[in-house]
């Protein structure tokens, strides 16, 4: 591990880019798909709560990762 990484986490910082995704949602998709909603229909009942896109719609592709 480098240096700077290391002394950052031991500062209690972390990197990358922060989720756009909570619990709430996640539980909501995994809800919605056990009814048998289609993951097109659940992403446009989802919206991103924080963050810069915060009111937008995620992607499908992020639907797929929250069901697993």
């Amino acid at each position: 591990m480098l240096e700077g990484q290391e002394s950052a986490r031991k500062a209690g910082r972390h990197g990358g880019r922060p989720s756009i995704t909570d619990g709430d949602m996640a539980t909501l998709a995994k809800f919605l798909h056990t009814q048998g909603v289609p993951v097109p229909d659940i992403v446009q009942r989802l919206t991103i709560p924080k963050g810069k896109n915060a009111g937008k719609r995620p992607s499908v592709r992020t639907v797929h990762r929250l069901l697993g």
